[in-house]
Parts: structure tokens; C-alpha cells; sequence
């Protein structure tokens, strides 16, 4: 007997996180239906993969995406996309909730962002409010907090990199001195993968932190020093959230609007304060913090694929991955 194969949803495959997690998922034997809002991309893709077209506001759009799929992976925001993102990523939350629970799906995996205790922006906010709405539906959701992920393609990673590289002299103000735990898209994509499989009894979310606490002031003064940029070391009190903003408007290669959103986050810690889910899967990253960057700061051409220790890790839960399919 032929035994159906259930695919899993990647929504957002077209995107810097889900481009790596497809291929995590690749290389451990999962199969995939890959879910974009760019029409071109589903359209014309020629490599044999199934690409479908989703609109996350048509609800007929939403079904067929979804029928036929056990799991889903979402990794839609809305940042960077004009005002009222916010409420648009809440509408696109509820209606894939409504959409999800129709078609009897039995896992959705969430990838949200730290929450900060205050100072909360405006974009940090909306992913909370989302991964609320995704959580309180039918299916089993679960909500992974990550800050800072490190990898080409990352806009909070080039916002830092293009301060580094384009300034021969940096001033940095007070504000930077709050802290984080950046973790590298090896480490994501391979949480996001195991997200799938783990024992769950109810929907939760947990922190998914990188392996080193470091401020936002001495991670650029780590990259400063791999281009041989000078950072002073007196702080400038003046400069100010959105003064920071503008400077790295000019400077840097994001849209003034994705900085400004990027950089308002900034002035809090962004610490994870709730259970880790290397602590869940008694695993810890296997990245550090210079390799993270060494490796994102390399040949952006090349080819997206999992670290040897990922494909390790892939391997051995294989079999367990591989189950969602059937």
C-alpha cells in the first residue's frame, strides 16, 4: 500500500528564515510545500519543488495552501511593509488560525521575537500579539522568541554590519549598552525543525536564546574590529533612538522605515525571561557568536545549506522528523 505523504507548510519559504529552514528540513527527508506571497516566485520556480502562491487575506487562498499539511511553519511579519503592519500581521494571524483549525492541522510553529519587560516597540509588540491570537486557536501552536538571528539576509544583522563597515569612526550612545543573546540561522532553522516533532500537551511558547549574552555596543565592537573600524569609547547621551535612525538611514542599505522599526528595539534588553527550548530538547546551539558572524559575514553567494554539526544533529533525528510526512 502506497502511504500518503503529508507535506509540511512553509509559509514565508521565500523569505531569510525560510529559505534556510527548507533546506534543513530538506536534508532531514521532509517533504515540503512551500508557501509564498510573491507571485513570481511561485510561479516561475523551474527546481522541481512545489511552490504555492498564498494570500494570507483570501481565505480561499489560505485553503489550498493548507489542505493536505499536518504542520505549518509561519514565518510571516509584516515589518518593513508601510503603517498598520501591525494590525495586518493580527488579521493574517487570525484568519491562518480559522484557516488552520477548518483543515484539522495538528502543529503550527510560530517564530516570534524576544519580548522585552519595557520599552517595547512597535514591532516586538506585534509578534507577541500574534503569537497570542496563533496560540489561542485549535491546532497545537508553538511560539519560538528568538532576538538578533545572524545570517545573510537578516535586516537587524546588516542594520549592525553596515554601521561596522560604513562609519570610520563610531560613536555609540548609552542606549546600546542594554544586551541580548543573538543566535545564528543554523541554530534557528534546526530549532524550527525539532519545533515539529517535540511532545507538546497544549500550545506555549519559549525563548530560543544564542549561546552568548553580549550588548548591542560590544557585538558592534566586535565587528568593528573584523573591518578595522574605530569605535570611540565615549558615549554620546544625545544621540537618540530616532536621531540613530536616521544616521543609519543614510548610511546603511534598509528602507528608513525597516531601520527606524529595528532601531526602536534596540534601547531594551532583550533577554530571555521564560523556559528555553534548548532546555525542552536538551540540546544546547552549537554555533558561537564569532563563528555566527564569521560565517554570515562570508561570501554572500553561497550556497544556503546546514552547518556540518546541523546535518549531524538532522541525521540522528531523522527518523523522528520524518514521521510528520506520514
Amino acid at each position: 500500500m502506497k502511504v500518503q505523504v503529508s507535506p509540511v507548510l512553509v509559509i514565508g519559504a521565500s523569505g531569510f528564515v525560510g529559505r534556510h529552514l527548507c533546506v534543513t528540513l530538506e536534508a532531514a527527508g521532509v517533504a515540503l510545500r512551500r508557501a509564498t506571497s510573491r507571485r513570481r516566485v511561485a510561479e516561475s520556480s523551474n527546481d522541481g519543488r512545489h511552490w504555492v502562491y498564498l494570500d494570507l487575506r483570501d481565505a480561499n487562498s489560505l485553503g489550498g495552501a493548507i489542505e493536505g499539511c499536518r504542520s505549518i511553519v509561519y514565518l510571516y511579519h509584516g515589518l518593513g511593509t508601510g503603517a498598520g503592519y501591525g494590525q495586518r500581521e493580527a488579521l493574517a494571524a487570525s484568519a491562518l488560525a480559522v484557516a488552520a483549525a477548518q483543515a484539522r492541522v495538528e502543529r503550527l510553529v510560530y517564530l516570534g521575537g524576544v519580548i522585552p519587560q519595557q520599552g517595547r516597540s512597535m514591532h516586538l509588540e506585534s509578534r507577541r500579539v500574534t503569537g497570542e491570537i496563533l496560540r489561542s486557536g485549535a491546532m497545537t501552536t508553538l511560539e519560538l522568541r528568538a532576538a538578533m538571528i545572524v545570517g545573510h539576509g537578516s535586516a537587524s544583522f546588516k542594520l549592525i554590519r553596515d554601521l561596522a563597515v560604513r562609519l570610520p569612526y563610531l560613536v555609540l550612545p548609552p542606549w546600546l549598552d542594554n544586551a541580548s543573546y543573538p543566535i545564528s540561522i543554523d541554530d534557528v532553522s534546526y530549532a524550527l525543525a525539532r519545533a515539529l516533532e517535540v511532545p507538546l500537551a497544549h500550545s506555549a511558547w519559549f525563548e530560543l536564546p544564542g549561546s552568548e549574552r553580549i550588548t548591542h555596543r560590544e557585538l558592534v565592537q566586535q565587528l568593528s574590529e573584523l573591518f578595522g573600524t574605530r569605535v570611540l569609547r565615549r558615549r554620546l547621551g544625545l544621540l537618540s533612538p530616532k536621531l540613530s535612525a536616521r544616521i543609519l538611514a543614510i548610511v546603511g542599505r534598509e528602507p528608513r522605515e525597516l531601520v527606524s522599526e529595528l532601531v526602536y528595539g534596540l534601547p531594551s534588553d532583550l533577554l530571555p525571561h521564560g523556559e528555553s527550548f534548548w532546555s525542552r530538547i536538551n540540546e544546547q546551539p552549537t554555533r558561537s557568536l564569532r563563528e555566527s558572524l564569521l560565517s554570515a559575514l562570508g561570501d554572500e553567494s553561497s550556497k544556503v545549506q546546514p552547518s556540518a554539526a546541523t546535518e549531524e544533529r538532522l541525521r540522528r533525528r531523522g527518523e523522528t522528523l520524518q514521521r510528520l510526512i506520514h
